[in-house]
């Protein structure tokens, strides 16, 4: 271990004793890997040092802060999916929101957490039409009730997938009213179990 404390110092005196022999050759004393932004080649062995000696307790604060970046940008794209209003929540010849559309905005600006209210719209084949729907959910929204305050409406590339709310109730009705009764089947008459 000793050897090893030695060798460095005597390497960061060699070091220490380069750098000042550049400075006096008029090398400035610059780094000469570019722009590294260290007076001396000391400074950057000193740094490269410091670097492995902290090694890895240095690298896990950033590594951490990338993780919890990308699970942020996840959770705002599912919101931002979540509070998305498509195509089947206007009405096609007026863009006004249908009855589906009026019961998707009272659930997000009444039950969503409140930092997670915005509403987001899906954008029209024109500007006109995503402004015509823009105006619509802030109508709706301002009739709502004073206390929900300033609604954010902003439109989207995304593109909502869903269907119609009319096909999607005669799916569960269907589903329903052809769903068999809960009976157990009809006795055969002959006993299986009776020992004969």
């Amino acid at each position: 271990m000793k050897i090893h404390c030695l060798a460095a110092s005597t390497m960061f005196a060699l070091i220490m004793t380069a750098s000042e022999a550049r400075a006096d050759y008029g090398w400035g004393g610059q780094c000469t890997y570019g722009s590294c932004g260290h007076a001396s080649v000391a400074d950057a062995f000193r740094a490269g040092y410091d670097a492995n000696v902290t090694w890895p307790r240095i690298f896990i604060p950033p590594a951490r802060q990338a993780v919890c970046q990308t699970y942020a940008a996840m959770i705002d794209n599912g919101w931002r999916r979540q509070n998305l209003l498509g195509d089947y929540h206007f009405k096609p010849n007026s863009n006004q929101l249908t009855e589906a559309g009026k019961l998707k905005v009272k659930w997000i600006l009444s039950q969503a957490p409140t930092h997670r209210r915005g509403i987001f719209v899906e954008r029209g084949i024109d500007e006109s039409q995503t402004a015509a729907r823009v105006a619509a959910v802030y109508d709706n929204a301002s009739n709502m009730s004073p206390s929900v305050g300033a609604v954010e409406v902003n439109d989207t590339h995304l593109v909502a997938e869903g269907h119609p709310a009319g096909a999607v109730d005669h799916t569960f009705v269907g589903f329903r009213t052809h769903q068999p009764l809960p009976v157990l089947p009809a006795s055969t008459g002959t006993g299986s179990g009776s020992g004969q």
